[in-house]
């Protein structure tokens, strides 16, 4: 009969007097030796004939360098003595009995049974996790790996990985906003404007840059979006398509396109990665006259679906006020099509209901036949769009959730198949979670009146969506720390594909409060279950001049192992990290 330790301690720990000690991730078998009067049993001394490591008083020291104890074979070996004042004299008799292997207890002393639980607690060895040095703080969320991304400004977090083609993740990057300068990539050796990185996470403690898609001058790539083993041209190729744009004012900007890459060569040879083809615009007099032509004010961000070959995009265009939703069709990426737009009332030029909102981005659930947009600036509203047919796009639902709130980012659909108060006949039942991005007013000293939030709308009858609960991180000092506070986006999409929420988890980047990982199991009471808050570093600068250096997670996304990939707007780095909680928020 033996018992195991908990892993946990170091290497070269040396063992106490009251408990067992291993090096950490071994096994280690239990010899229980009890010292009654100070001394230790026959039982201990052929062991210590045997293993000269162990003392005197029948303790092993250093134990992890014992070769015994440095291999994982069943004769490994962990010795106490001296155990606690109270204990003294029933451990004694329990050890007396004990042995490793075929060994049995003595009849009679039964009573030890009763003991040997206790003692097995007693010799338990637990240890705190070693000091996170990159973290500021953090609750049920470790760090397992992370790549520097060359101090280059992120946002877009994209992962994908399969058999054929490996584990990788993309990273869409800002416009140097410090200087304006390019970066030395010392992959070529080169100074690089931003552009795109590209990384291996076979193994997720070493994610690997393998390749940097240099924009020709300081311009913004925010998005990427990529496809394996493309069908629609007969190729079997994989492409990434990200959006090019020179800022100029706030977030938009000229010169504005969406550029397609073959990066098939990317894991033998990535510089033969190239150039497919550009999205400068749409057809002019395609929505009427005067409606249609070269992208205005934003091209800003866009999902490439595999399955239909299908690219949903955020662009202004002549004949609308602000951004609109284009559909593309790619199937043949050298020549790509436009296909149709969404929009809600008031965006057409001549519409009424304008109040200086515009289309975010697009979350599309084309398996359900939906595409989702959230609207900025004053309008503040989320929408709903039926996708049956993507050259007519309907609008299904919309709301305004402004005032009190303000202007959604993200609105990603949640179905539900139990939610508490809600009987069988009203099941399932359908959410939307949507949040918020904080901006300029929510930076030092955070003047904006309404702080930014994440919100539940049931939209289970779509003709009548109604928010059903808020969540916010608690303002505390974030508003003094510097950079924005608050919330930016939820992790949209798992490996490529959308996020549907199936564990009821959400993973949030939340500015200068880190990641925050929250419950949505019960969409009347979302709750926090952890957070991680990484430090800032050499290559990491302030939001906007005059603001303290904090850090500005921008970005999370999940890869197939269920690991989240963080992104930093002010060039700290990429930050691979792992829920550690159970479904409660407690531990594992």
């Amino acid at each position: 009969m033996a018992f195991e330790v908990k892993r946990g301690l170091k290497p070269a720990t040396t063992c106490s007097t009251e408990r067992c000690c291993c090096p950490k991730d071994e096994t280690v078998k239990l010899l229980l030796v009890h010292s009654s009067r100070g001394g230790v049993d026959a039982t201990s001394r052929r062991y210590r004939r045997r293993h000269p490591l162990t003392g005197a008083d029948g303790v092993v020291r250093n134990i992890s360098d014992h070769p015994v104890c440095a291999s994982k074979v069943a004769a490994q070996l962990c010795l106490i003595a001296q155990p606690p004042l109270l204990w003294r004299r029933g451990l004694a008799a329990a050890c007396r009995f004990f042995r490793l292997g075929n060994m049995p207890f003595s009849p009679s002393s039964l009573w030890s049974l009763v003991l040997l639980p206790l003692l097995v607690a007693s010799c338990t060895v637990t240890s705190a996790p070693a000091p996170d040095p990159m973290s500021d703080d953090a609750q049920n969320v470790r760090l397992v790996g992370y790549n520097d991304l060359q101090g280059r400004t992120a946002l877009q977090v994209t992962t994908k990985s399969d058999p054929a083609n490996g584990n990788w993740v993309y990273v869409g990057h800002h416009e140097s906003f410090r200087d304006g300068k390019p970066l030395l990539n010392p992959i070529t050796g080169k100074m690089e404007f931003n552009g795109t990185s590209i990384l291996e996470i076979s193994d997720p403690a070493h994610p690997k840059l393998v390749w940097h898609i240099p924009n020709d001058t300081n311009r913004n790539s925010r998005s990427v979006s990529v496809v394996y083993d493309y069908k629609f041209d007969s190729s079997g190729h994989d492409y990434l398509i990200r959006n090019s744009e020179v800022i100029t004012q706030g977030e938009t900007g000229i010169d504005l396109k969406y550029q397609i890459f073959d990066i098939t060569s990317r894991d033998t040879d990535p510089s033969k990665i190239s150039l497919v083809s550009e999205i400068t615009g749409t057809p002019p007099n395609s929505c009427g006259p005067g409606c249609g032509g070269l992208f205005k004010l934003r091209a800003h961000k866009g999902w490439w679906s595999e399955e239909t070959g299908y690219f949903y995009a955020a662009s202004g265009e002549p004949g609308f006020r602000n951004v609109v939703i284009q559909i593309f069709d790619l199937k043949n990426p050298k020549q790509p099509k436009l296909v149709g737009r969404a929009w809600i009332p008031g965006l057409k030029e001549g519409e009424p209901g304008y109040e200086g909102q515009y289309s975010h981005h697009p979350i599309v659930d084309e398996e359900n036949k939906r595409l989702y947009v959230g609207y900025r600036n004053a309008g503040g509203q989320a929408a709903s769009f039926d996708i049956s047919d993507p050259a007519h796009p309907k609008l299904v639902w919309e709301i305004d959730m402004n005032p009190p709130h303000r202007g959604p980012h993200t609105v990603s659909p949640i179905v539900y198949d139990s939610v508490p108060n809600f009987g069988k006949s009203a099941l399932p039942r359908k959410y939307a979670y949507i949040v918020d991005e904080a901006a300029a007013g929510d930076m030092k000293p955070c003047t904006e009146g309404v702080r930014a939030g994440t919100y539940m709308l049931d939209i289970t009858t779509e003709s009548k969506p109604f928010p059903v609960s808020v969540w916010q991180v608690p303002v505390g000092n974030f508003c003094d720390k510097g950079g924005r506070f608050g919330p930016h986006q939820s992790a949209e999409t798992v490996n490529g594909k959308l996020n549907r929420f199936e564990n009821k988890i959400a993973w949030l980047a939340y500015f200068n409060a880190g990641v925050r990982v929250v419950d949505l199991s019960n969409p009347y009471n979302i709750k926090e279950l952890g957070y991680y808050i990484p430090k800032t570093n050499k290559n990491s600068y302030p939001m906007e001049e005059g603001q303290p250096v904090a850090i500005q997670i921008n970005d999370v996304d999940i890869d197939h192992r269920g690991l989240a990939y963080a992104s930093d707007r002010v060039g700290t780095g990429l930050f691979v990290l792992e829920y550690t909680g159970g479904a409660n928020g407690t531990k594992k």
